[in-house]
């Protein structure tokens, strides 16, 4: 049998304090649990605080879930509130268009797909599954969020993914601020072909009644299908959903 590796410990570890977050674990009760030797339960125990998953009553010497646990908390439910609420959304616009819908939040620099529905016609661009992470602004949904943030915020993401960005078909800054200064001149964004091969996706940015953006709604076809004609239709399609919806 091969040795567990120090991954594995360390969530096995944190594994045990959350059996016992409420009553909290000593040292001596996470070796006793998990049948390790002191100095190992020490360096793991100590890893995990270092991340923010584990944190330690300097009084009692006893470990609970850290502030960072809380926080994958809250983003997950968040997630999970969001793509219930909007998923009516997505599916009025893949019936309307026929073709498949994404919704998007922004995680620090990066976009995660919480929600997508498909449409009816007969070859759907599946471009990204629920649960993808990518840099924001290689798919339309996040291109949309860049052109939507003030130019400081988003040269920032631009800056701080640029490296990233060109494991993407060598996606460049300069096209990236090309395609942002055109969205915010036609009120949707557009790129194709980075993320998944010969497939476009148009994208607006999704806000709440407040002006507050909560992530990006894109759609995506074939390269052949999604003309500029269609670009423009598509758009149209999403903004008045969009609008619909908030007006509910």
């Amino acid at each position: 049998m091969m040795q567990s590796s120090s991954i594995q410990k360390a969530l096995r570890v944190l594994k045990a304090v959350q059996r016992h977050h409420e009553e909290g674990m000593r040292l001596t009760d996470v070796c006793r649990d998990q049948g390790l030797e002191k100095p190992t339960a020490l360096r793991l125990l100590r890893e995990l605080q270092a991340q923010g998953l584990l944190a330690r009553n300097a009084r009692s010497k006893k470990y609970y879930l850290g502030d960072y646990c809380r926080q994958l908390g809250e983003s997950l439910s968040v997630q999970s509130s969001l793509s219930v609420r909007y998923g009516p959304l997505l599916r009025r616009i893949s019936d309307r268009t026929e073709d498949a819908s994404f919704l998007v939040i922004q995680q620090d620099l990066d976009t995660l797909c919480i929600g997508r529905e498909v449409g009816s016609y007969p070859i759907q661009a599946l471009a990204i599954p629920v649960g993808n992470r990518q840099p924001i602004g290689v798919g339309a949904g996040g291109l949309a969020m860049l052109a939507s943030f003030d130019e400081d915020t988003t040269e920032h993401y631009l800056r701080a993914n640029r490296t990233r960005f060109l494991k993407y078909k060598s996606l460049r800054l300069d096209e990236l601020r090309m395609r942002i200064a055109r969205a915010r001149k036609r009120g949707y964004a557009v790129i194709g072909s980075h993320a998944v091969s010969q497939v476009t996706g148009v994208g607006l940015t999704l806000m709440n009644k407040e002006g507050l953006v909560l992530g990006g709604v894109s759609v995506a076809a074939l390269d052949n299908r999604m003309t500029q004609k269609r670009q423009d239709a598509v758009a149209k399609v999403i903004r008045e959903e969009m609008d619909r919806f908030l007006d509910k």
